[in-house]
């Protein structure tokens, strides 16, 4: 078995989700896509970072809760604002705890769910420690440049495309169950 640890960039993936019109379910993505044991990987550890807007501490409070309850450990902070906008860059903690964990805890697989360049260095630096490390994203998000120098990629794309083929599938046969019910009800109120 692989061990496999994640972190998870949620401003960086939830941005991109919105702009192609995704919404994450992210226990599935951590637990079916991410860590699957079909594959030989056991999860040993999940990290999400999350951004608070300081105009409105609390309102990423459910997507937090929701984060824990998937198993992640979350981190977040509130942010600076900026402009109209706010900043909040997690890259220096995010770095650093993955350089923590590759030191500490040797996984075989580090997985980080981000598209951010600014990554680069950090996977370098991991891949020269002989930990693979996977980035997924979106397939039109991720730089080439992220690509090639990552173990594997990822392609979330195409899990939310297996999940709404599996969802509409899902609906198909409850509906199909639904209208034999309707038929035997017919069938049965014909025969009084």
């Amino acid at each position: 078995m692989e061990k496999i640890q994640v972190f998870l960039d949620y401003a960086n993936i939830n941005e991109s989700a919105k702009k192609f019109g995704y919404e994450i379910n992210y226990d599935m993505l951590l637990n079916g896509q991410l860590a699957s044991l079909d594959e030989g990987r056991v999860l040993t550890g999940a990290f999400a970072y999350v951004s608070r807007d300081p105009r409105s501490e609390f309102a990423n409070d459910k997507i937090i809760d929701e984060l824990w309850n998937s198993g992640f450990f979350v981190n977040s902070k509130v942010c600076q604002i900026s402009g109209l906008t706010y900043r909040c860059n997690f890259y220096v903690e995010i770095a650093m705890d993955i350089i923590k964990i590759a030191i500490n805890n040797k996984p075989d697989i580090i997985v980080l769910v981000s598209s951010d360049r600014d990554f680069i260095p950090v996977i370098r630096e991991l891949r020269t420690m002989g930990i693979r490390v996977e980035i997924a994203s979106f397939k039109d998000e991720v730089s080439r440049d992220l690509k090639q120098v990552s173990s594997g990629f990822i392609a979330l794309d195409e899990y939310f495309i297996e999940v709404e083929a599996d969802e509409v599938k899902n609906d198909e046969i409850a509906t199909n169950d639904d209208s034999s019910d309707d038929k035997e009800n017919i069938d049965s109120n014909l025969n009084k």
